[in-house]
C-alpha cells in the first residue's frame, strides 16, 4: 500500500450487504482498494508463494500484509458470530497457457471460508445460480467453502479457473473458525500495525 494510508474500512451498508450476501447466497464481491498502487510491485511477478499468519515473511510484504488484515477485519464486522480468522494467504502466478485439470472445472473449497482476489490477466470464474461469471476487476470474492457449508448450512460456492490463456496473478485466502486455545501470533497484523504507526 502506498506509504501514508491506513487500513482502509468499509461503510456500514457495505458491512451489511457482505453479511446478507454469505448467509444468503453463499458468497459476496467486495471492491477492493488498490493495495499495490497502479502496478503490481517487480517482486511479486513469477511467485507462488503461501504465507501462514505466523510467517516471518509478512516484515517483507507489507501490502500483503495489509490485505489480509483488511479481509479478516470485514470478515470480524460482517459474520461476527462465526469468529473466522486468517490461516493463510497464497499468492500465484500463474503463466501463460496454464492448464490444471483439478481447478479449471467448477469446485468447491475444502477450508471454511475462501478469498480469489485476481490481480491481473483472466479473471476466476464463479457460479451464480446457474450463470458461469468472471469476478469483476477490482473485487475480491468471498466464498463459502466445504466447512462453512456444512456449519451454518449455506451452499458452497462454486468456482473455476478461467482455464488456459495470458498469464495472470491471483491471491487466495483461506480462513478458519478461531480455536478455542490462542492460536500462533498474527505477524500479518503485527505488521499492520506498525505500517500505520509510521506512515
Amino acid at each position: 500500500m502506498q506509504k501514508g494510508l491506513s487500513l482502509p474500512r468499509l461503510s456500514g451498508a457495505s458491512i451489511c450487504t457482505v453479511r446478507q450476501d454469505m448467509d444468503g447466497r453463499g458468497f459476496a464481491l467486495v471492491d477492493t482498494p488498490p493495495f499495490f498502487g497502479e502496478r503490481l510491485p517487480p517482486r511479486f511477478r513469477r511467485q507462488r508463494m503461501v504465507l501462514p499468519s505466523h510467517d516471518k515473511r509478512w516484515w517483507r510484504l507489507p501490502e500483503l500484509a495489509q490485505y489480509a488484515c483488511w479481509l479478516e477485519t470485514m470478515l470480524d464486522e460482517a459474520l461476527p458470530e462465526e469468529a473466522v480468522s486468517l490461516t493463510s494467504l497464497e499468492f500465484r502466478h500463474e503463466p501463460s497457457g496454464c492448464e490444471d485439470r483439478e481447478v479449471d472445472r467448477l469446485h468447491a473449497d475444502g477450508s471454511y471460508l475462501r478469498s480469489v482476489w485476481t490481480l491481473y490477466g483472466p479473471a476466476t470464474i464463479y457460479r451464480d445460480g446457474g450463470i458461469e461469471r468472471q469476478i469483476p476487476h477490482g473485487q475480491t470474492l468471498l466464498m463459502t467453502a466445504v466447512g462453512r457449508a456444512r456449519a451454518v448450512g449455506v451452499r458452497c460456492t462454486l468456482h473455476r479457473r478461467p482455464g488456459a490463456g495470458p498469464e495472470r496473478a491471483v491471491i487466495v485466502c483461506s480462513f478458519e473458525p478461531r480455536p478455542a486455545e490462542p492460536p500462533p501470533v498474527s505477524l500479518h497484523r503485527n505488521v499492520t500495525q506498525a505500517s500505520e504507526r509510521f506512515s
